[in-house]
């Protein structure tokens, strides 16, 4: 009996990834996969999946793409063996042929959501503090801007106060002598 071919969506509905993602470790770790194409379709036997599985699995541990290759291409962890699913019990629900239920699977990318979920909010929780010291210093900034507004507008009025007494001098000194002399003698 020949082994089950399966197409990259069929690699990605499995592992639970993309399919750009599964492209993308096809990508990076050709020497790890083998494949068979028929026109511009590759097939790849039942095994590509471990092979997945074990790349995220140790990529999820932090090893660079180098060290992933040689420890997945010495073989040297054995990769999970394929259990078929268990049958279902009398009070499940009965599920379409072809659909398999894979609990290692299901568990793996619920772990890897769990690990964006945790990476996406300590990015967002960054983003917050970054916006809060923006605004402060952004409150700096419109606090100091305010200070000199205040300070021009102070300046303004003492230029606005000579301006005035200017021009009361020199009302004074372009009137004729004999008016500014009976102003005098008044006061």
């Amino acid at each position: 009996m020949r082994e089950k071919e399966l197409k990259i969506g069929d690699i990605a509905y499995l592992t639970g990834i993309s399919e750009q993602d599964v492209r993308t470790l096809i990508r990076t770790y050709d020497n790890l996969f083998t494949y068979r194409t028929i026109g511009p379709v590759r097939l790849f036997p039942e095994k590509a999946v471990a092979i997945v599985r074990e790349i995220l699995e140790l990529s999820g541990k932090g090893l660079a793409p180098g060290e992933i290759a040689e420890e997945v291409g010495t073989g040297r962890r054995p990769a999970a063996p394929e259990e078929p699913a268990e049958e279902v019990s009398r009070t499940g629900v009965a599920l379409p042929p072809g659909v398999v239920l894979d609990l290692p699977v299901m568990q793996d990318t619920l772990a890897r959501q769990e690990r964006r979920i945790a990476r996406l909010t300590d990015e967002l929780e960054r983003e917050r503090e970054l916006r809060k010291e923006e605004v402060a210093r952004l409150q700096e900034a419109v606090d100091r801007l305010q200070g000199d507004l205040d300070g021009q507008q102070e300046q303004l009025a003492v230029v606005a106060e000579w301006v005035a007494y200017f021009d009361r001098q020199m009302d004074e000194v372009s009137r004729p002598v004999l008016e500014r002399i009976r102003r005098t003698l008044r006061k």
